[in-house]
C-alpha cells in the first residue's frame, strides 16, 4: 500500500538593491575577503573542470575497442599537466605571459 507523500514546497526570494544601499550594509562577521585573485581562481576552476570533464570519458584498457581514427590520452597525463600548471600558478601567477 502506497503512502501518499505531502508535496514539498520551496520558495526562493531575490532582492535587488542599489549599490549605495549595499555599501551601507554590515558584512557578516565570519566572512573574509578572498586573498586569491580572480585570475588564479578562474585558472583553478578551469583546471578542475578540464580534469573532471576528461575523467568522465576514462576507460580502462580492457574496455577500449580498437578504433584507428580515435586518439586516446592517458588520464595520468592530464593529471600531471593539471598538477604542473597548478604548481606553476602558485609560484608565479603570471608565468603564462612569458
Amino acid at each position: 500500500m502506497a503512502v501518499p507523500q505531502a508535496p514539498s514546497v520551496a520558495q526562493v526570494g531575490v532582492s535587488i538593491e542599489s549599490l549605495d544601499l549595499l555599501a551601507q550594509q554590515t558584512p557578516v562577521s565570519t566572512s573574509a575577503v578572498s586573498t586569491v585573485d580572480s585570475f588564479t581562481q578562474f585558472t583553478q576552476k578551469m583546471l578542475e573542470s578540464l580534469y573532471n570533464f576528461t575523467s568522465s570519458f576514462a576507460l580502462s584498457q580492457s574496455q577500449m575497442t580498437p578504433n584507428p581514427s580515435e586518439m586516446f590520452v592517458p588520464a595520468s597525463s592530464i593529471l600531471k599537466w593539471y598538477e604542473n600548471f597548478q604548481r606553476r600558478m602558485m609560484q608565479n601567477p603570471n608565468f603564462w605571459k612569458t
